[in-house]
């Protein structure tokens, strides 16, 4: 689990550290050159948002309007010292109503843009902002310096710009992002936590030269991969078994090269198990065969071909190769105890486990699978005639009594017997 969450952060982590270390290098730029790059950030964010908004992530979407609108309140009314009463009522409202935006966010489901839900949500993220922006239009924020509370002039790290009450609101965003971000382990949990790391460096260290520009440059780019890494999980891995999706495998079949060998695999009576138990327990069986077939050795990859079926694919390899290893595969599945799981039964795999141990009450049953396997031949030259005839083969592995494995060409001799005195007999 600790790889994949440092899978999903580290190109964004490495992108802020970057932009830190780029502090003193860009503060030595030419005044032009400053001025270029604090534009940057508003074309990366009409690209990310573009791109969220085509693939769905409107978590990412929201974290971005949260971003470039602090950036741009940043960039008019921030260029200033922070001992002017209306600069620093402008710098405390933003370390407060950013943090709070994305508390919020981090909530938020993937539902459309263009609901009432999502109008509402996109009108709760830039409200705040757009008030900003009145008040400080209009000089009426320096007024407002006696009104803040005592902790918002008490800094939470000495030398350092990030308030009590601010670093109250950051916690508490940091808590619930990262119960998200556990829970979810999905793109838009990581956008938004990418977002929230840039926006505390910018508030802690605001006294360093672009800082905001660096740092919110990064964020940006890394809520972009985040998006790319969305679309193509989408593309090519199957949602519901989490192993690659049928679009995956053409593209391995079109880098296959002289000598592979491919398997169809389909569940035993899969009809049986969704009109006995139901779908969910259908979607268990299918998750939990495709989790043993993506444990398949010798070089073997699993994919979904579609409804219940799955193909493994062996390059470099024939079919007496490949024969053991599906065979191992098959017994596998075979020899697993499927436990229903009911109503009652824990999510947590440590209790699940411990119930699969106290046989006594438990509901199981078992789930078998038929493989028919070919290798590419000169007759069977094309990846999908190779296909078609493993699916021929699948089809007598069926007819010949199920939860059995049929080569298309190989046929292994039967293991002899030992001749014992009743034989002489």
């Amino acid at each position: 689990m600790a790889l994949r969450f440092l899978k999903l952060l580290a190109p964004a982590l490495l992108l802020l550290i970057a932009a830190g270390l780029l502090i003193d290098p860009v503060a030595q730029l030419p005044a032009a050159h400053k001025l270029t790059l604090s534009q940057l950030p508003y074309a990366l964010a009409t690209g990310v948002a573009l791109m969220a908004y085509g693939f769905n992530r409107n978590q990412i979407l929201f974290a971005t309007l949260n971003l470039i609108s602090a950036y741009l309140l940043i960039q008019l009314g921030l260029q200033v010292s922070l001992d002017q009463p209306g600069a620093y009522v402008l710098f405390s409202a933003l370390s407060l109503l950013v943090p709070i935006n994305i508390t919020f966010i981090a909530t938020y489901s993937e539902k459309g843009l263009f609901t009432p839900l999502g109008l509402t949500r996109l009108g709760g993220v830039l409200l705040g902002y757009i008030l900003l922006l009145l008040l400080w239009s209009n000089e009426a924020l320096a007024g407002q310096l006696p009104n803040l509370p005592t902790n918002m002039f008490e800094m939470f790290i000495d030398g350092r710009f990030l308030s009590n009450m601010a670093a109250v609101f950051f916690g508490v965003a940091l808590i619930t992002n990262l119960i998200y971000f556990i829970t979810q382990r999905g793109y838009g949990s990581t956008g938004v936590l990418i977002s929230l790391i840039a926006s505390l460096g910018i508030f802690i260290w605001f006294d360093q030269p672009n800082i905001s520009t660096l740092l919110i440059t990064a964020a940006l780019i890394g809520m972009g991969i985040s998006v790319v890494q969305s679309s193509h999980k989408m593309a090519y891995l199957d949602e519901l078994t989490e192993i690659p999706a049928r679009r995956a495998l053409q593209d391995k079949l079109a880098t296959l090269g002289k000598r592979y060998t491919i398997a169809m695999v389909d569940i035993d009576h899969f009809k049986k198990f969704n009109d006995t138990y139901g779908h969910d327990i259908g979607d268990q069986v299918l998750r939990m065969v495709a989790a043993k077939l993506a444990t398949v050795s010798g070089g073997g990859k699993a994919y979904r071909y579609g409804g219940e079926e799955f193909t493994l694919v062996f390059p470099g390899k024939d079919e007496a190769q490949a024969l053991p290893f599906v065979e191992q595969i098959r017994e596998l599945i075979a020899n697993y105890p499927m436990y229903i799981r009911s109503d009652n039964r824990p999510e947590d795999e440590k209790k699940g486990a411990q119930m699969r141990n106290n046989k006594a009450n438990a509901d199981y049953t078992s789930v078998t699978i038929s493989i028919g396997v070919c290798e590419k031949t000169d007759e069977y030259a094309d990846p999908m005639a190779v296909i078609k005839e493993a699916d021929n083969a699948l089809y007598e592995a069926k007819k010949n009594g199920r939860n059995q494995s049929v080569a298309a060409h190989y046929k292994p001799e039967a293991p002899k017997r030992r001749r014992t005195r009743k034989d002489y007999a």
